[in-house]
């Protein structure tokens, strides 16, 4: 006996399977979106700590903060282009910003309408710089002060 199948069933298939596939492609470059997000973020945060490591006047932290910033995103982003690192340095902070263009490829959404132009991702660190030394002659004079009160 053989069965019959409504052709309705092929119908809409071909009819829902676009969208099912045009969500699994959304979802997928939303992933290298908040990865590569993720990525910067974590190599801006990192460049700018070990520059704040630097306490010598004689030690270069520009190159320092520039050379770990190109080393923690060297090879590791997936869909972000044209990476651009900005380091600011001061006496008291080191601030470092990436700024990329990151694109869905055309031909990727095929709907009318939909702008898969470049959009840029902006992710900024911060560490403040400290005189280690410094630091724990100020613990220790607090803890002499408040000792001495007891």
């Amino acid at each position: 006996m053989k069965k019959s199948y409504k052709a309705s069933y092929t119908v809409e298939a071909s009819l829902l399977f676009p969208f099912i596939l045009l969500v699994i492609v959304l979802s997928v470059y939303a992933g290298f979106f908040i990865h590569d997000r993720a990525v910067m973020d974590a190599a801006a945060n990192e460049a700018a700590l070990r520059g704040s490591e630097i306490t010598s006047p004689h030690g270069d932290i520009f190159s320092k903060v520039r050379d770990t910033g190109k080393r923690e995103t060297e090879g590791r982003l997936l869909a972000t282009k044209n990476l651009d690192m900005d380091i600011r340095i001061d006496k008291k902070e080191i601030n470092v910003t990436y700024k990329g263009d990151f694109s869905i490829p055309k031909g990727v959404i095929p709907v009318p309408g939909v702008d898969t132009g470049i959009s840029s991702i902006t992710v900024c660190g911060h560490s403040s710089r400290t005189d280690p030394a410094g630091f724990i002659r100020e613990c220790r004079l607090i803890e002499e002060h408040v000792g001495g009160k007891e």
